[in-house]
């Protein structure tokens, strides 16, 4: 369920022109007599795919007169084509949810508020983050199914082996920081044979500091905000801790792919990482005699008040403009909002749900032995400080963006506060094509 981020750019100008597509279909069946066949393109493959089409079976069998075809993997740049030409999906899902807000913003969704409202879905029936995921200026455009919670995972067979207390995974960033450094080991030729944690994404680092990516009132962007430059200013010492960017990441290199008994964090090659729920199930197929433990993201000590904060990703669903078949697609995605729509999907997916009451489900917190992990993880997903990136227009770019500028600062090429204010001033010359 990892989220891979690809340029949008390429559908810009096509997306720019899709005001002038028609909106919704009808909802009459293709043939007389026959069931109404909504079309559903999602982002899963493998198991999972499997597992979502055991869902949308349940769903027919018990819904006559609407029959839910799953038309296979399909990845958002095919989706987005699909859109700009006029051809899409009756549902479609959005594996990145960095493009929400180029769709939404060139009117390529469908807006479901008054949706939302005429199936009695309130805000306070979700978690924290889970809806304001699906919004842009204020509006839904999409219906979370399940999220993604990235915690700390840390390996108590490796903190027990580097002198730690296994049972004590470290509260502040500065207790982060000096257990990397302990558990990172070299060989007798000082190469590295195990970090203290593998390199996180720099934009959960900046979440913890809570220093925010957009101003939501002017739309302007604040990617230099101090508390930014500080958590880019601590990624980079993270790294040195353990030997240098440079290093740790020609070590992560040679990391095998994670679904599997190669994971690096299962090898202990990794002492921690920030990552999500998906683990617990993969921990216990794949090397179920580990022993790893489950806390939030460590904060700095100087804002106590980030304690306790997660990252959150999501599987959004959308209705795309030009759809066929709305009304009954909607139908299906209100009913995903039920109770026995996200159990049955969270049973066999292992996601998080994002409705509240489902969090305290016990058919998801007990029989097979991952299951008490997998509930911690639904314990810290309704965090205050559970946060995300915001939807916007130039997500994608903005990014990326980050990326280049933890990457510049880290190679000791820019400052973090040069860095950051480049990355403020070239996606603010972006954002204002769409607010001006």
């Amino acid at each position: 369920m990892h989220k891979i981020r690809r340029h949008i750019a390429a559908f810009g100008l096509a997306l720019a022109a899709f005001a002038a597509l028609p909106g919704c279909g009808t909802d009459d069946a293709d043939r007389p007599g026959e069931p109404v066949h909504v079309k559903i393109w999602s982002m899963w493959s493998g198991d999972e795919e499997k597992d979502f089409e055991e869902v949308l079976a349940y769903y027919n069998k018990t819904h006559p007169g609407v029959v839910l075809e799953n038309l296979g993997a399909v990845d958002d740049a095919k989706t987005i084509r699909a859109i700009v030409a006029g051809a899409p999906p009756d549902i479609c899902t959005i594996a990145d949810p960095s493009y929400l807000g180029a769709l939404a913003a060139n009117n390529a969704l469908q807006p479901l508020d008054d949706r939302y409202l005429q199936a009695g879905l309130k805000d306070s029936d979700y978690t924290n983050g889970s809806l304001s995921q699906c919004r842009y200026k204020g509006s839904t455009y999409a219906v979370p199914y399940l999220l993604d919670c990235i915690a700390l995972l840390y390996n108590k067979d490796v903190f027990k082996a580097a002198g730690l207390d296994p049972e004590r995974p470290p509260q502040t960033l500065e207790e982060l920081l000096a257990d990397a450094k302990q558990i990172t080991t070299r060989d007798s030729e000082g190469r590295l044979t195990r970090v203290g944690i593998r390199p996180p994404d720099g934009t959960n680092v900046m979440g913890v500091f809570g220093g925010g990516f957009v101003d939501p009132k002017t739309a302007r962007i604040t990617a230099d905000d101090p508390r930014n430059v500080e958590a880019v200013t601590f990624y980079k010492q993270l790294m040195e801790a353990q030997g240098g960017y440079e290093n740790v990441q020609a070590f992560a290199q040679g990391f095998a792919a994670d679904m599997g008994s190669y994971n690096p964090f299962f090898l202990g090659k990794v002492g921690m990482t920030f990552n999500g729920q998906w683990n617990t199930y993969w921990a216990y197929h794949y090397s179920p005699n580990m022993h790893y433990g489950i806390a939030p993201l460590p904060y700095p000590s100087k804002y106590p008040e980030r304690k306790g904060t997660v990252w959150l990703g999501g599987n959004l669903f959308c209705l795309p403009q030009g759809a066929k078949h709305s009304q009954a697609a909607w139908d299906f995605l209100a009913w995903t909002q039920t109770g026995d729509g996200q159990r049955r999907l969270a049973m066999t997916l292992h996601g998080i749900p994002n409705i509240r009451t489902e969090l305290k489900d016990p058919a998801l917190r007990t029989g097979e032995a991952w299951r008490p992990a997998y509930g911690q993880f639904m314990d810290l997903a309704d965090s205050p400080n559970a946060t995300h990136f915001p939807s916007l227009p130039v997500a994608t770019l903005y990014l990326n963006q980050i990326a280049t500028a933890i990457d510049s600062t880290c190679y000791n090429h820019r400052t973090p506060q040069a860095a950051l204010s480049a990355v403020r001033q070239r996606v603010q010359k972006e954002m204002d094509s769409y607010y001006h």
